[in-house]
Protein backbone atom coordinates (compact mmCIF):
# COMPACT_ATOMS: atom_id res chain seq x y z
CA UNK A 1 0.00 0.00 0.00
CA UNK A 2 1.18 3.51 -0.86
CA UNK A 3 2.59 5.15 2.35
CA UNK A 4 0.79 8.46 1.59
CA UNK A 5 -2.55 6.65 1.18
CA UNK A 6 -1.92 4.68 4.37
CA UNK A 7 -1.16 7.90 6.28
CA UNK A 8 -4.31 9.54 4.92
CA UNK A 9 -6.42 6.53 5.95
CA UNK A 10 -4.93 6.56 9.47
CA UNK A 11 -5.58 10.32 9.85
CA UNK A 12 -9.18 9.65 8.77
CA UNK A 13 -9.51 6.92 11.40
CA UNK A 14 -7.98 9.14 14.12
CA UNK A 15 -10.34 12.00 13.16
CA UNK A 16 -13.34 9.64 13.33
CA UNK A 17 -12.34 8.41 16.80
CA UNK A 18 -11.87 12.02 17.96
CA UNK A 19 -15.22 13.18 16.52
CA UNK A 20 -17.10 10.38 18.31
CA UNK A 21 -15.19 11.03 21.54
CA UNK A 22 -15.96 14.78 21.51
CA UNK A 23 -19.65 14.18 20.73
CA UNK A 24 -19.97 11.67 23.57
CA UNK A 25 -18.41 14.17 26.00
CA UNK A 26 -20.78 16.98 24.93
CA UNK A 27 -23.90 14.86 25.48
CA UNK A 28 -22.66 13.31 28.72
CA UNK A 29 -25.13 14.71 31.30
CA UNK A 30 -22.39 15.83 33.71
CA UNK A 31 -19.22 16.31 31.65
CA UNK A 32 -20.82 18.34 28.84
CA UNK A 33 -22.98 20.65 30.98
CA UNK A 34 -20.81 23.77 30.59
CA UNK A 35 -20.61 23.39 26.79
CA UNK A 36 -24.35 22.72 26.43
CA UNK A 37 -25.10 25.86 28.47
CA UNK A 38 -22.83 27.86 26.16
CA UNK A 39 -24.70 26.55 23.09
CA UNK A 40 -28.02 27.37 24.71
CA UNK A 41 -26.75 30.89 25.40
CA UNK A 42 -25.88 31.26 21.72
CA UNK A 43 -29.34 30.04 20.75
CA UNK A 44 -28.11 26.79 19.15
CA UNK A 45 -30.76 24.07 19.42
CA UNK A 46 -29.91 20.47 20.24
CA UNK A 47 -31.04 19.33 16.77
CA UNK A 48 -28.69 21.77 15.04
CA UNK A 49 -25.81 20.96 17.44
CA UNK A 50 -26.26 17.26 16.62
CA UNK A 51 -26.57 17.90 12.86
CA UNK A 52 -23.25 19.76 12.87
CA UNK A 53 -21.67 17.08 15.09
CA UNK A 54 -20.60 19.54 17.79
CA UNK A 55 -18.60 18.18 20.71
CA UNK A 56 -16.73 19.00 23.90
CA UNK A 57 -13.10 18.56 24.94
CA UNK A 58 -12.99 18.70 28.76
CA UNK A 59 -10.06 20.17 30.67
CA UNK A 60 -8.24 16.83 30.65
CA UNK A 61 -4.70 16.25 29.53
CA UNK A 62 -4.77 12.78 27.99
CA UNK A 63 -8.39 11.65 27.65
CA UNK A 64 -8.31 11.54 23.84
CA UNK A 65 -4.60 10.64 23.59
CA UNK A 66 -5.18 7.52 25.74
CA UNK A 67 -8.07 6.43 23.50
CA UNK A 68 -6.04 6.99 20.32
CA UNK A 69 -3.02 5.14 21.73
CA UNK A 70 -5.21 2.12 22.54
CA UNK A 71 -6.31 2.07 18.88
CA UNK A 72 -2.75 2.39 17.54
CA UNK A 73 -3.51 5.79 16.05
CA UNK A 74 -1.31 8.09 18.13
CA UNK A 75 1.16 8.88 15.29
CA UNK A 76 -1.69 9.72 12.90
CA UNK A 77 -3.36 11.83 15.59
CA UNK A 78 -0.14 13.80 16.00
CA UNK A 79 -0.03 14.46 12.23
CA UNK A 80 -3.66 15.64 12.42
CA UNK A 81 -2.82 18.03 15.28
CA UNK A 82 -5.08 16.24 17.78
CA UNK A 83 -2.27 15.41 20.20
CA UNK A 84 1.24 16.68 20.84
CA UNK A 85 4.27 14.86 22.29
CA UNK A 86 5.17 15.72 25.86
CA UNK A 87 8.29 17.88 26.14
CA UNK A 88 9.57 15.79 29.03
CA UNK A 89 9.18 12.06 29.24
CA UNK A 90 7.09 9.80 27.05
CA UNK A 91 3.55 10.08 25.85
CA UNK A 92 1.27 12.68 24.31
CA UNK A 93 -1.24 15.22 25.57
CA UNK A 94 -4.51 16.44 24.03
CA UNK A 95 -4.31 19.64 21.97
CA UNK A 96 -7.99 20.51 22.50
CA UNK A 97 -8.81 21.08 26.19
CA UNK A 98 -11.65 23.08 27.74
CA UNK A 99 -13.06 23.76 24.26
CA UNK A 100 -16.34 23.42 22.44
CA UNK A 101 -15.46 21.34 19.38
CA UNK A 102 -16.61 22.14 15.86
CA UNK A 103 -15.83 19.29 13.44
CA UNK A 104 -14.79 20.46 9.97
CA UNK A 105 -16.09 18.03 7.37
CA UNK A 106 -15.54 17.26 3.72
CA UNK A 107 -18.48 17.97 1.36
CA UNK A 108 -19.31 14.25 1.70
CA UNK A 109 -19.61 14.61 5.49
CA UNK A 110 -16.34 13.00 6.60
CA UNK A 111 -14.60 14.71 9.54
CA UNK A 112 -11.24 16.06 8.30
CA UNK A 113 -10.28 18.60 11.01
CA UNK A 114 -11.56 20.44 14.08
CA UNK A 115 -12.04 23.94 15.42
CA UNK A 116 -12.21 24.52 19.17
CA UNK A 117 -13.76 27.49 21.01
CA UNK A 118 -12.16 28.05 24.43
CA UNK A 119 -14.73 27.85 27.26
CA UNK A 120 -12.71 26.72 30.30
CA UNK A 121 -9.18 27.47 31.43
CA UNK A 122 -6.98 30.12 29.86
CA UNK A 123 -4.79 27.90 27.75
CA UNK A 124 -4.20 29.47 24.35
CA UNK A 125 -6.22 31.43 21.80
CA UNK A 126 -10.00 31.88 21.77
CA UNK A 127 -10.19 29.64 18.69
CA UNK A 128 -7.79 26.78 18.02
CA UNK A 129 -7.89 24.98 14.67
CA UNK A 130 -6.40 21.71 13.52
CA UNK A 131 -3.19 22.03 11.57
CA UNK A 132 -3.29 21.21 7.89
CA UNK A 133 -2.75 17.54 7.02
CA UNK A 134 -3.00 15.13 4.11
CA UNK A 135 -6.75 15.33 4.75
CA UNK A 136 -7.27 19.03 5.45
CA UNK A 137 -6.28 22.05 3.38
CA UNK A 138 -8.02 25.17 4.68
CA UNK A 139 -7.71 27.02 1.36
CA UNK A 140 -9.82 24.28 -0.24
CA UNK A 141 -12.29 23.67 2.60
CA UNK A 142 -15.61 25.39 3.23
CA UNK A 143 -17.16 24.81 6.64
CA UNK A 144 -20.75 23.56 6.55
CA UNK A 145 -20.74 22.49 2.90
CA UNK A 146 -21.69 18.94 3.94
CA UNK A 147 -24.91 20.40 5.41
CA UNK A 148 -25.44 22.99 2.66
CA UNK A 149 -24.65 20.88 -0.42
CA UNK A 150 -28.19 19.93 -1.48
CA UNK A 151 -29.52 23.46 -0.96
CA UNK A 152 -26.56 25.00 -2.84
CA UNK A 153 -27.30 22.68 -5.75
CA UNK A 154 -31.01 23.53 -5.63
CA UNK A 155 -30.50 27.31 -5.42
CA UNK A 156 -27.35 27.39 -7.60
CA UNK A 157 -25.98 29.91 -5.11
CA UNK A 158 -24.24 30.07 -1.75
CA UNK A 159 -24.15 32.44 1.23
CA UNK A 160 -20.54 32.89 2.37
CA UNK A 161 -19.96 33.93 5.95
CA UNK A 162 -16.96 34.33 8.21
CA UNK A 163 -17.18 32.09 11.26
CA UNK A 164 -18.42 28.67 12.29
CA UNK A 165 -21.20 30.05 14.45
CA UNK A 166 -22.35 32.51 11.75
CA UNK A 167 -22.82 29.50 9.48
CA UNK A 168 -24.57 27.40 12.16
CA UNK A 169 -26.84 30.34 13.06
CA UNK A 170 -27.83 30.90 9.42
CA UNK A 171 -28.71 27.22 8.99
CA UNK A 172 -30.81 27.35 12.14
CA UNK A 173 -32.59 30.44 10.77
CA UNK A 174 -33.43 28.54 7.58
CA UNK A 175 -30.61 29.78 5.34
CA UNK A 176 -29.56 26.26 4.42
CA UNK A 177 -27.06 27.22 1.69
CA UNK A 178 -24.67 29.05 4.04
CA UNK A 179 -21.01 28.04 4.34
CA UNK A 180 -18.04 29.61 6.13
CA UNK A 181 -14.40 30.09 5.22
CA UNK A 182 -11.81 28.18 7.27
CA UNK A 183 -9.17 30.71 6.17
CA UNK A 184 -9.08 34.50 6.05
CA UNK A 185 -9.44 34.85 2.27
CA UNK A 186 -11.50 33.32 -0.53
CA UNK A 187 -9.11 31.31 -2.71
CA UNK A 188 -9.21 29.73 -6.18
CA UNK A 189 -9.43 26.41 -4.29
CA UNK A 190 -12.67 27.53 -2.63
CA UNK A 191 -14.05 28.67 -5.99
CA UNK A 192 -13.31 25.25 -7.47
CA UNK A 193 -15.12 23.57 -4.55
CA UNK A 194 -18.13 25.86 -5.08
CA UNK A 195 -18.13 25.15 -8.82
CA UNK A 196 -18.22 21.41 -8.07
CA UNK A 197 -21.15 22.07 -5.71
CA UNK A 198 -22.89 23.80 -8.68
CA UNK A 199 -22.95 27.28 -7.15
CA UNK A 200 -22.99 29.88 -9.92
Amino acid sequence: IDPALKEKAQIKDASDVAAEHFKARLWDPVVGKRAREYLLGRGVTEDVARAFGLGWAPLAWTELADKLRERGLIAAAEKAGLVSPRQRGDGHYDMFRGRLIIPIRSPEGRTIAFGGRLLEGDDGPKYLNSRESKLYNKSETLYGLDQARDEVRRKKSVVLCEGYFDCIGLHQAGVKHAVALCSTALTPGHMAVLARAEAK
